[in-house]
């Protein structure tokens, strides 16, 4: 599917043009951004909103690499005090086999900003939101061969990235899915010394050292489902302490998700999965370092989740199981359904 151009006809709509103030991302800013975000409003006879006001969000695409996925924050600010009083996201993505956005294609987005406010029409002082500051934010790229772009601060833009990347499960091996896939414990490195044990909402988790071929302790995790459903996925972070200051070493996360859509393999009440070995941190002495380990998320095979969801990585698991979901064919539906 490619991006849908929009005319606007300027005979019968009065406009008026916003130019979106840009926000850089993390990479060189001295690079121009890859793509560029304009925003128009619209009025009269032309418009796609049954109520509110219609803001034509115009996008030119600059990049050497082919664009499979993009999203953009659009902010609505009260010029006096800089508060945002409305936002929205502009996002879109391609599976594998459609075709890519290509460098030099501009295409427009229409999207419905809500009624103003009783509360927002005392804050600016007018009845339309054209009286606000409008700022688009490009927030995240991802192209074709899978590098990404911006600075992913939003929750939406991990969802956005993991979407894709289930999407690839179905129709293709990455390094990724075989990374998160979970192990089954007659395959992995299960903890043999100083083991730990501790149940975590509905998961019971099993932690300490294993050594690998070289004599290197290792950290392994095994963790079990205590619930009566199945477990489509989870993450749990893994913080190294100082036993004696408390200051963190290191943290990192581990993601283990079912990656093809097959309930068969989810993980099942009572049943194990394992996590690939990590190294262990050391203190000054040489000794192992203490450690502490974090729920983040459980999604369930009925859609409901367990945890707080604080790690960006937490969303694009969800991303990626909505990703998983959406390229199955087994979950996509028939045009009489």
């Amino acid at each position: 599917m490619s991006p849908r151009i929009t005319v606007l006809l300027l005979v019968m709509i009065t406009s008026v043009f916003v130019p979106s103030q840009s926000a850089h991302s993390q990479e060189d800013q001295s690079k121009p951004e890859p793509l560029t975000v304009t925003t128009q409003y619209s009025y009269g006879a032309v418009t796609t909103c049954k109520s509110g006001t219609n803001l034509v969000v115009q996008l030119q695409y600059a990049g050497a690499q082919p664009l499979r996925g993009y999203l953009v924050r659009i902010a609505l600010a009260d010029p006096t005090s800089g508060k945002v009083l409305q936002q929205q996201i502009v996002e879109e993505i391609r599976d594998s086999h459609e075709a890519m956005i290509a460098t030099g294609t501009t295409w427009t987005r229409s999207i419905c900003l809500m009624p103003m406010t009783m509360k927002i029409k005392q804050i600016t002082n007018s009845n339309t939101p054209d009286s606000m500051n409008v700022t688009a934010t490009v927030d995240v790229l991802k192209f074709a061969d899978n590098s990404i772009w911006g600075p992913a601060a939003l929750r939406e833009s991990h969802q956005l990235i993991g979407r894709l990347d289930g999407m690839d499960f179905i129709s293709k091996t990455t390094e990724l899915c075989g990374f998160v896939s979970p192990i089954l414990p007659d395959r992995g490195p299960l903890p043999v010394q100083d083991v730990q044990s501790q149940t975590i909402g509905p998961l019971r988790i099993e932690s300490g050292v294993w050594q690998d071929e070289h004599g290197q302790d290792m950290m392994a995790v095994a963790v079990t489902n205590q619930t009566d459903t199945p477990i489509r996925g989870y993450l749990f972070t893994t913080s190294f302490l100082d036993p004696v200051t408390g200051t963190r070493i290191r943290r990192f996360s581990t993601k283990e998700l079912e990656t093809h859509g097959n309930p068969s393999d989810y993980l099942a009440p009572g049943s194990t999965w394992v996590a690939d070995p990590r190294k262990f941190s050391r203190l000054p002495d040489g000794s192992l370092a203490s450690y502490k380990i974090a729920l983040d998320l459980v999604v369930f095979a009925d859609g409901s989740t367990y945890g707080p969801k604080k790690s960006p990585e937490s969303d694009e698991v969800l991303g990626m199981i909505d990703g998983i979901d959406s390229a199955n064919p087994k979950h996509q539906r028939t045009p009489n359904e």
